[in-house]
């Protein structure tokens, strides 16, 4: 059999094209999703995780369990310092450690101050996460290393003398002079990389926190060679609880960007479910794909299979000599959609980093994983849809496949089987789908999808061939080619129905990850506008207000959208400041512009705790206001105008006498504001208001590199969208060709009866369109649904869901469709035409 199947391989090679495309460019998707699972773990490593990335061990505090156990005022029980560093530098297997120290310091440079978080440098180069660009990392405590960006932007060079000061625990002032000994690449993290990053010794952070113990953020451990990292947790472990030290944990750097990124998520592992379930999603894709177009090759060979039989061949041998072509064919295939995912990847990731500066943090990850499993899938799933149709081919006796057979249909006892088990497919993924869309369980979710969608299929030839041909109706014109076509729609409903299964599996994916990756972008842009709530904030603590020029003057800088001046009117009980603003100027800015306090309302922070707030104005009025929690973690409590003129007794003439009274700025700037141009806003800002750059911040740094992060993954995603659109394209394509050689004799009688090559073309393309255009149009219209669901599933950990539908995307990705299956249907219906009638009639 071995020999046959090679045979057939070398003789038909033609008619396997159509499936090793297939195999090939399924297998590259699968690939291509586990690359981008790799790849984003690696990326979010040297951004989120780039302080620990090089290490072998991470250990950090549990804040969850910490607060759970109502100790946080217990500090030897969660607090990483000095006494746990030694326990861990004692433990066998551990060949260094370094404690990462952060604290926020004040750079006096050029005359001017600037706010810089200051971190602790690791002598073991391994451990270290500082890239030198010139000079050297600190030796002692009277030098410092500058991150480049800063350096660049601020004129700042190796050797310069710097002014660094910093305020301890017990409020005491603490400045230090110290020369620049190195600069360092910039910080992709997202948490550091949005201020000056300066690398500090030991020391010099000794004398600028002042006496007590250090607190270490995280301590980071080099093993030595050969040790197995999991079995080196153990002692670790230990050593630690001896100092009594209960609230922790040790990871890997791969486990602690998973924890990391939960932290984000309310304490869920949203990244990591996600990738699964798309990696899940591309492989029931490539199975579906592959399954259709090899059952449409067997049933093309039913009659070639049952010549053989007729010849002696048993069925043993003939199922073993499919399976070898497929075993053949699937290996082949799924190397080479290997290789060809690994091209694509690179160059989408070398292109992006080449395109926009910020994604230079992205990295290209291709683990045994993304090689081994994509492999082994493509050559089971080749197996799979092998192995059914000739199972099914091989129940037919030889004479009676030498017979056209019919087709599945409602009318039918295989028909009826399969609508009966479609529909309860699709009732009971609906279902799942639902429920996993509301309580927020993509994995419930995923299995109400893949349980529906195959039932949708299923269900196809129940509405696939009518609306074909309903539309085609209506679109004919009355031309022969155009009836023709809506009538062959309907007269054979399965080949229809293959047909457009292959596109509408493609752009059902498609539109799934479009709608999906855009709604998903805005519900996580709302998030970060609901913590982030203002962009910048201009708050020097000093007692000062702004002229009125300069106010127009910095609202009218480049990138400055809006402006809200905030007054102090007053405090509350608990003795936070309380200002006011115009709520339209304030509506104006917020990012979140939903959480404008109306009359009697005070917006305030996460931090607060009931419903209502005491408060009392200068004057000495004092009223309750009703609080409006945000999800911000820093902000001041504001009120409008006419609460603090009404409950408060403050008038913008009376505020305006008080000693008190100062004024906090509020900006709105432009979301395409990359970091260096937000820099230099910030710097124009300071100029202009005449205050020092650190009373110029806010969240939109921090939310710039974010939001920088969330598009690196999503470009990244949507290279596999290209994935998904060849697909689709390939599977139309075959299932048109071989649509085309089945009806071989059928043409040909219709020559024969006085249609002409013109118009068997035209009968051809308009069919072609037709199924294209209805498949594309359901696909669409299923793809958003999905989209929808699996977005609000996975959202649901981080609040409500923005719906977002790219609808020029979706018309082209419709347009694309039409235009595929036009031209999918070219050569076929080229070589139909040029068929002589009398040669089609005598075809077998």
């Amino acid at each position: 059999m071995l020999q046959l199947a090679l045979a057939n391989l070398k003789t038909y090679s033609r008619r396997f094209i159509a499936v090793t495309l297939a195999v090939m460019i399924g297998t590259a998707f699968l690939a291509a999703t586990l690359m981008v699972n790799a790849s984003a773990t690696e990326t979010l490593k040297n951004s989120i995780g780039s302080s620990y990335a090089n290490a072998d061990l991470v250990i950090g505090q549990d804040y969850m369990m910490d607060m759970a156990a109502g100790d946080e005022d217990k500090p030897e029980t969660h607090v990483l310092g000095p006494k746990t560093l030694k326990a861990i530098e004692s433990v066998d297997g551990v060949a260094d450690v370094h404690g990462s120290a952060n604290i926020g310091v004040s750079v006096n440079a050029g005359g001017r101050d600037y706010y810089a978080s200051a971190n602790t440098a690791a002598t073991n180069k391994k451990l270290s996460s500082k890239v030198l660009e010139s000079g050297a990392l600190p030796t002692d405590s009277e030098q410092v290393a500058i991150d480049a960006t800063y350096a660049g932007e601020y004129n700042i060079s190796v050797g310069d003398v710097l002014e660094i000061g910093a305020t301890t625990a017990e409020g005491k002032e603490i400045s230090r002079q110290v020369k620049v000994s190195g600069i360092t690449a910039a910080s992709n993290d997202p948490m550091t990389g949005s201020a000056m990053n300066l690398t500090i010794g030991q020391s010099l952070l000794n004398a600028l926190s002042g006496p007590g113990e250090t607190s270490y953020g995280n301590i980071v451990v080099a093993a030595k060679d050969g040790i197995d990292l999991q079995g080196l947790k153990a002692p670790i472990t230990s050593a630690l609880e001896g100092t009594g030290l209960k609230y922790f944990q040790v990871n890997t750097p791969d486990e602690q960007i998973v924890k990391d990124i939960a932290a984000f998520s309310g304490g869920n592992d949203q990244l990591t479910i996600v990738l699964l379930v798309f990696a899940l999603i591309a492989l029931v894709v490539t199975g579906l794909v592959v399954m259709n177009t090899f059952a449409v090759l067997i049933a093309q060979r039913t009659r070639e299979l049952a010549l053989m039989r007729t010849l002696g061949a048993l069925r043993k041998q003939i199922r073993s000599s499919v399976l070898i072509e497929a075993l053949l064919v699937g290996l082949l295939a799924s190397a080479a959609g290997v290789l060809l995912a690994t091209g694509i990847m690179a160059a989408l990731i070398k292109i992006l980093v080449a395109t926009v500066p910020e994604m230079a943090i992205a990295t290209l990850a291709v683990n045994a994983q993304a090689v081994i499993v994509p492999i082994v899938a493509g050559t089971a799933i080749t197996l799979v849809a092998a192995w059914m149709p000739a199972r099914k081919a091989m129940r037919v006796s030889p004479l009676a496949a030498l017979r056209p057979a019919d087709d599945a249909a409602v009318g039918n006892k295989a028909g009826k089987v399969r609508i009966v088990f479609g529909a309860l497919l699709v009732a009971a993924g609906a279902a799942a789908l639902a429920y996993g869309a509301i309580e927020g369980n993509i994995l419930i979710a995923f299995g109400g999808g893949v349980l529906s969608f195959p039932g949708v299929l299923m269900l196809g030839s129940l509405f696939l061939p009518k609306t074909v041909s309903a539309i085609g109706a209506l679109t004919s014109g009355g031309t022969v080619p155009g009836k023709l076509a809506s009538l062959n729609a309907v007269r054979n409903p399965g080949r229809t129905t293959a047909t457009a299964t292959a596109l509408l599996i493609g752009v059902t994916l498609v539109s799934m990850m479009m709608v999906g990756a855009q709604t998903a972008k805005a519900s996580l842009g709302d998030a970060l506008g609901s913590e982030f709530l203002v962009d910048v904030e201009v708050n020097d603590y000093s007692g000062t207000t702004f002229p009125a020029e300069s106010l127009a003057k910095v609202k009218a800088m480049n990138g400055v959208q809006d402006l809200a001046e905030l007054t102090a009117v007053g405090s509350s009980k608990s003795g936070q400041e309380l200002f006011a603003t115009d709520p339209a100027s304030l509506e104006s800015v917020l990012n979140n512009g939903s959480q404008v306090p109306g009359s009697g309302q005070v917006l305030v922070s996460a931090n607060n705790e009931g419903k209502t707030m005491e408060a009392a104005g200068f004057g000495g009025k004092s009223g309750t206001l009703e609080m409006l929690i945000t999800e911000s973690n820093s902000l001041q409590p504001v009120v409008g105008w006419d609460t603090a003129i009404s409950m408060l007794g403050a008038t913008k003439e009376s505020v305006a006498k008080d000693p008190n009274a100062r004024t906090v700025l509020w900006l709105k700037v432009d979301d395409s504001l990359g970091n260096a141009e937000l820099r230099t806003l910030q710097t124009d800002i300071a100029d202009e208001l005449n205050v020092e750059e650190y009373a110029v911040g806010g969240g939109v740094m921090e939310k710039q590199m974010f939001n920088t992060v969330i598009d690196m993954l999503l470009m990244i995603v949507s290279g596999l969208l290209a994935v998904a659109v060849l697909i689709a394209l390939i599977g139309v394509a075959n299932t048109l060709s071989l649509s085309v050689l089945e009806r071989t004799r059928e043409n040909s009688l219709l020559r024969a009866l006085g249609l002409t090559r013109g118009q068997l073309k035209k009968m051809l393309a308009t069919e072609a369109v037709l199924i294209g255009g209805v498949a594309a149009l359901l696909g669409v219209v299923l793809g958003s649904a999905y989209g929808l669901l699996g977005a609000q599933s996975v959202m649901g950990a981080f609040g409500a869901m923005s719906v977002s539908i790219p609808w020029l995307q979706l018309a082209g990705v419709i347009a694309v469709s039409v235009v595929a299956a036009l031209a999918a249907s070219i050569v076929p219906a080229r070589r139909a035409a040029k068929l002589a009638p009398v040669q089609g009639l005598a075809s077998e």
